[in-house]
């Protein structure tokens, strides 16, 4: 059996998937015979060991890629747990879930893990000192989104970046990132990136001005035919590009690229503190016309002597 593999409990949801070809050439495999390490990875990001599991060759740069029916855990989260524990899965690695419970984004808030919608973690190893790759790996998940969402070029309106790692279509978020981070002294040995997709679900969620009103591609693009396996081929493919180009070129064209696709340069704005939404008692940090977003991806507002490096921003035009 090859090392680079695609490790599944569920191919059907991967038909169409553009590297799996004819579904005839899944291998069918017993969990308990997988390499001890490449097992723990799969119960890590919540493959159950009495599942009955199929592979075949991963694409390339891909290591494994493990997709799964139902996860019962956050997959960043097991992921993070694994590597904390001193096991790491050859990278790059991935994985995925088609439904799921307990997935989360920024600061914990739940993220619905709905069927149809794409809910996928990545794993690079850079190993690169901190100071090579800057915000790199903060910018790299959103440029791929909106890199993948570029291969689908009949969109009637072109992906935006919102400050700091949404995507927007039109005034609808469609994806959202997580980026985090291991340290080994000065480097950064471990990156997991978390990726949602709306694709074929809009989710609901509470109202407020602190929410960008969700949408799925489906709702928003209803004229053109995306699926769950071609964002998945297009996504992994854009991860893997925009990596590649982190370390070779550094985080400059990256910042040079986030600011291009930026929705937020020359809006007016309003930058709260985190809790913005959920406690009563958040403040509003700064307002002001967005004049440029730094390579540490902080704001210059017009009238604001600093620059405004964290918080909550929602459109105040």
């Amino acid at each position: 059996m090859t090392s680079s593999l695609i490790i599944t409990d569920c191919p059907e949801a991967l038909d169409g998937f553009a590297e799996t070809g004819d579904q005839t050439s899944w291998i069918a495999a017993d969990p308990l015979t997988l390499p001890a390490d490449t097992r723990r990875a799969w119960q890590a990001v919540g493959g159950l060991g009495q599942a009955r599991i199929v592979c075949r060759p991963a694409p390339s740069p891909w290591q494994q890629i493990m997709a799964i029916g139902h996860s019962a855990v956050s997959q960043v989260d097991g992921l993070r747990n694994l590597l904390q524990a001193g096991t790491a899965p050859p990278a790059p690695f991935a994985c995925l879930a088609m439904t799921g419970d307990n997935f989360h984004g920024n600061r914990g808030r739940p993220w619905r893990a709905l069927e149809g919608n794409l809910h996928l973690t990545a794993l690079f190893s850079p190993n690169r000192l901190a100071r090579q790759l800057g915000l790199g790996l903060s910018m790299l998940p959103t440029l791929a989104v909106v890199d993948a969402l570029g291969q689908f070029g009949a969109l009637a309106q072109a992906p935006r970046i919102k400050w700091v790692n949404d995507v927007l279509l039109g005034n609808r978020k469609v994806s959202g990132v997580i980026t985090s981070t291991l340290t080994k002294g000065e480097c950064i040995e471990h990156a997991v990136l978390g990726i949602g997709v709306n694709i074929a679900t809009t989710p609901e969620l509470p109202g407020g001005k602190f929410v960008q009103p969700p949408g799925s591609l489906r709702e928003l693009a209803p004229d053109i035919l995306i699926t769950l396996p071609a964002m998945l081929s297009a996504l992994l493919g854009s991860l893997a590009r925009r990596h590649e180009q982190l370390l070779e070129h550094g985080p400059d064209t990256l910042h040079d690229d986030y600011v291009r696709h930026s929705c937020i340069i020359g809006r007016d704005v309003e930058i709260w503190e985190e809790t913005a939404g959920e406690q009563e008692d958040a403040e509003r940090l700064a307002t002001g016309r967005v004049a440029d977003i730094q390579p540490d991806l902080s704001l210059r507002l017009d009238g604001v002597a600093e620059p405004v490096r964290r918080g909550r921003l929602i459109f105040a035009d």
